[in-house]
């Protein structure tokens, strides 16, 4: 009788540990934490995104970390008291770049200016519950400038459960210091695809998680010094989220080409480790490459890339933001029948991103 309790508690608590589990705005981070995670390479990964569902156990414990970072959550009063008078009093954010090619954002040209010590600020909000991206603020040549969401991003509705929807649209503009303006605006839809258990070099016998997929669709626009352009991006981003946390366990993003999905980070939830491993890994910071002949000089043109540049995918765009090319692995086209004007061309791939312009 007594084996036959123990074997009932056992199985009741493997049960337990595999139930799953709703996230809320309680395991979201909050000001005054201090968040470490560790980045893996993503050229070396190995990580199968499509593998999720009920019940899933997720095995990343073989990750090497490349360098290791920490999130440091402060408030617009706590970062720069100028913040404060732009931003929400209660809102809190952390740096995600020390300049702007290491954002997340990508922009075509090359800006005279620096744009440094880049901050996002979040929030949580009720009615419904949700928790949001609410400002943008930078070092714009050295002038702290602050700039709320005018349409919020939402990235969480609570409670997240396994099986929820949802989408939402955002937009944020701001001027650097009068010599031009930038603009994101799209939107996020949100799918909780996935419940079970995610194994770790942190967490190495697993925790209980639930995996969002959002995808994210926006247009980039910058206007400086009388050249304007609208770039369409589309991003994925994978978070397995875990109670009490307030940091995904494992966070991947992948950019998005036609209906390829490249992976250009990996972080995940980790403890101070001594980095001895050098990887390679896709950068960030985004290449300003050469189009010739510029201006074109008959209906070819071609793109000057480096070598180990093999698998990529060119996209080029009008002024208008309007997808007039996409094709794979050639860094020559024609523009026969294109009208005279500006054009954008952006390449994305293993290796990294860059953008030329040319004049037809």
């Amino acid at each position: 009788m007594k084996r036959l309790i123990t074997t009932l508690l056992c199985a009741t608590s493997s049960t337990a540990l595999m139930a799953q589990i709703s996230i809320t705005a309680t395991d979201m981070p909050i000001s005054g934490d201090t968040l470490r995670y560790s980045m893996a390479s993503p050229v070396a990964s190995t990580i199968n995104l499509t593998t999720t569902g009920a019940n899933t156990t997720w095995d990343i414990t073989a990750l090497t970390p490349l360098s290791q970072s920490v999130d440091a959550y402060k408030t617009a009063l706590q970062v720069n008291p100028l913040y404060a008078a732009t931003i929400s009093v209660s809102a809190y954010g952390y740096k995600v770049a020390d300049s702007l090619g290491n954002s997340g954002i990508s922009l075509p040209i090359s800006l005279p200016i620096s744009i440094t010590d880049i901050y996002t600020f979040f929030n949580k909000k009720n009615s419904p519950s949700r928790f949001i991206a609410e400002a943008f603020a930078a070092n714009v040549s050295g002038l702290p400038t602050a700039a709320n969401y005018s349409d919020e991003d939402e990235w969480y509705f609570f409670p997240l459960n396994y099986n929820n929807h949802d989408s939402s649209t955002f937009k944020l503009s701001y001027s650097m210091a009068g010599l031009g303006s930038f603009s994101q605006q799209g939107k996020r839809i949100t799918d909780v695809d996935g419940w079970g258990t995610i194994k770790t070099p942190q967490f190495p016998t697993g925790v209980s998680c639930l995996r969002v997929r959002s995808v994210v669709s926006e247009i980039d626009s910058i206007s400086f010094s009388g050249t304007a352009f609208g770039m369409p991006r589309k991003t994925v981003e994978y978070k397995w989220l875990a109670n009490g946390e307030h940091y995904p366990i494992l966070w991947v993003s992948a950019n998005v080409t036609g209906n390829t999905e490249t992976i250009t980070s990996i972080r995940y939830r980790d403890q101070y480790r001594p980095i001895t491993t050098s990887i390679a890994t896709t950068s960030q910071a985004p290449s300003i490459l050469t189009a010739y002949p510029n201006p074109a000089q008959g209906d070819n043109m071609n793109i000057a890339l480096p070598s180990d540049w093999t698998n990529y995918t060119i996209e080029v765009f009008d002024i208008n933001g309007k997808l007039l090319l996409q094709q794979q692995n050639r860094n020559h086209f024609t523009i026969q029948g294109w009208s005279h004007g500006n054009y954008l061309v952006r390449v994305s791939g293993e290796r990294g991103l860059g953008f030329a312009q040319f004049i037809k």
